[in-house]
């Protein structure tokens, strides 16, 4: 019976097999047939009616016979050809031989991918050629109306191009002749090779258009413009000489003569109708004129300026050298009275060297502007030099006359906080004595002591003299820690031993029903006279709670309900 039942099994497998690979082949088969029937409606014949309706001559009728030729041979040899292999592989189907069928449609697949591909090449030919005759058309005509309009504007405005002129009619001929050239091409059905001349022609003629736009505005330039600024730039050159301007450093005349020479050349270019050229020499000339103007202009504004702030300048010199005499002598009052550190005290010495330095500059100068010798702008740089610095020593002065000042001015403030620092150590020796303590731990003693020891030593050093203040702010500081250090801790010793006593208190109330809780509270009571606040307080917490587990958490309420009335 298993036999049977595995026999049946494997038949029922082999006929799954079957049909599946069946359906699957024959599938495939309906998907090539449909591939080779697109390819065979594929709009060839329509594309190559269109061809003959061009000059088929030339060029078009030898593209047309290939084209033709191509197709028919795909019509009557490749199409029928993958017919017998579609048959092929439906006999072998039938036949069961689906391995074989699978190989057949692979081959089929690869022909259709050949043939689809000489499809394609067709059709885009195609379409290159009768989009080329259809382009060429219309682009032809926008051509030649550029080309008549270029000649009518050379015509009507031959002047403006000057000895160019003739060169752009020679060019505009040689473009009428590349014209005619393409309406041969097109008239012998030489569409694609028509199509690349036009495309040249394009080229030439937008550099046309860009030569003919460009000449008469670079003509302006070349010969009336830039001479004239060149011609401006000489006469003023020469006249600033003659007022005693000392220009040499400038070499002006000599990039004149290099500029001339220049737009001599730039002239032999738009003759030539160079154009680019010309541009690049035109904008380095436009740039270097304008630069020269900016060189004179320099030069009247540093004269300006010079002849203008060098005396005043010298009398700031006097100023800053007479009040840094002022600073010297009151640096001498001040270390009296004042600590100074030693960079601290040579500033003014210091200053003094740097003026003196300063003074020597100007005198230099002075004299080489007497002289007339040298060059405006280099005397303006060097009072500009020396203005910089008096501005950054009057700075240092300003800053160091303030550094004196604050000192009286510390000294006033450090007095204050000091005396602020006392009322508030007897704040709180008066707070002590109002909490009517019974004694005070000798540690709170030990830094009342040291509290007070940091005080005198800071009045000591504020009486001074001279007076260190960097030191009186170090022991000022010294001190206020101590004294909120002090302070923190007396709030916290008050606090504790108002706690202790009243807990001491309420635990006397257990006296009576727990007596074993007397020796503890007695110990708790001793530490507590003898200003052992945190014993006491420990002792009678440890108590309560041997007798009473929520003893502690009443007396917590109870005190905080005191604390609020």
């Amino acid at each position: 019976m298993k036999f049977v039942i595995g026999a049946v099994i494997v038949v029922l497998i082999l006929l799954i097999y079957t049909l599946v690979s069946r359906k699957r082949n024959a599938e495939e088969i309906d998907r090539l047939d449909m591939k080779k029937t697109e390819l065979l409606h594929r709009p060839v014949n329509e594309e190559l009616t269109k061809v003959k309706r061009l000059n088929m001559t030339g060029q078009t009728e030898e593209l047309f016979d290939r084209w033709r030729t191509e197709w028919d041979e795909i019509v009557t040899v490749d199409i029928p050809a993958v017919d017998e292999k579609l048959f092929a592989s439906e006999e072998q189907i039938d036949q069961f031989r689906f391995g074989k069928a699978k190989k057949t449609n692979a081959e089929i697949a690869s022909r259709l991918d050949q043939i689809e591909k000489k499809v394609d090449g067709i059709l885009t030919e195609l379409d290159q050629l009768v989009g080329s005759e259809e382009k060429n058309r219309s682009e032809g005509e926008e051509m030649h109306a550029r080309h008549r309009d270029a000649k009518k504007r050379l015509l009507a405005h031959r002047h403006t191009f000057g000895k160019a002129a003739p060169v752009l009619e020679v060019q505009l001929d040689v473009l009428t002749g590349r014209f005619e050239k393409f309406a041969d091409l097109t008239e012998e059905g030489n569409y694609l090779e028509a199509r690349e001349l036009l495309r040249e022609i394009q080229t030439e003629m937008d550099l046309m258009q860009h030569k003919m736009d460009r000449i008469p505005s670079l003509m302006t330039e070349v010969n009336h413009t830039l001479p004239a600024q060149l011609s401006e730039i000489e006469n003023g050159y020469k006249e600033m000489k003659q007022d005693g301007y000392l220009l040499d450093h400038l070499q002006i005349e000599k990039e004149i003569g290099q500029l001339k020479e220049d737009l001599g050349r730039c002239r032999d270019f738009l003759v030539k109708t160079e154009v680019d050229e010309t541009e690049l020499i035109v904008s380095d000339a436009r740039d270097s004129i304008e630069f020269f103007y900016d060189l004179l202009e320099k030069e009247v504004l540093a004269k300006h300026i010079v002849l203008k702030d060098e005396g005043e300048t010298g009398l700031i010199i006097d100023g800053i050298s007479e009040y840094n005499g002022k600073l010297m002598e009151e640096t001498d009052v001040v270390k009296q009275s004042y600590h100074l550190d030693g960079e601290e005290a040579g500033v003014p010495r210091r200053l003094k060297e740097e003026i003196y330095h300063l003074e020597k500059q100007y005198e230099i100068l002075h004299g080489r502007i007497a002289e007339e010798k040298t060059a405006y702008s280099f005397l303006y740089d060097e009072l500009k030099d020396i203005q910089a610095r008096i501005e950054e020593l009057k700075k240092e002065q300003d800053g160091f006359a303030a550094y004196l000042q604050t000192l009286r001015k510390d000294e006033v403030e450090a007095g204050e906080e000091l005396q602020s620092l006392r009322l508030r150590v007897q704040n709180i020796s008066r707070m002590v004595k109002q909490s009517n303590l019974p004694g005070l731990p000798d540690y709170y003693r030990d830094m009342s002591e040291e509290a007070s020891l940091h005080l005198n030593e800071t009045n000591a050093y504020l009486n001074e003299k001279p007076l260190n203040m960097k030191a009186v702010r170090e022991k000022l500081q010294t001190a206020k820690e101590e004294i909120d250090r002090l302070g923190s801790k007396t709030d916290e010793l008050i606090e504790q031993a108002a706690l202790s006593e009243r807990m001491i208190q309420f635990g006397n109330r257990y006296r009576r029903t727990h007596p074993n809780i007397g020796p503890k509270l007695n110990e708790a009571e001793l530490a507590f006279r003898h200003a052992d606040y945190g014993k006491a307080l420990e002792l009678c917490a440890t108590a309560i709670d041997k007798v009473d587990s929520k003893g502690l958490k009443k007396f917590d309420a109870q005190y905080k309900e005191e604390q609020k009335t």
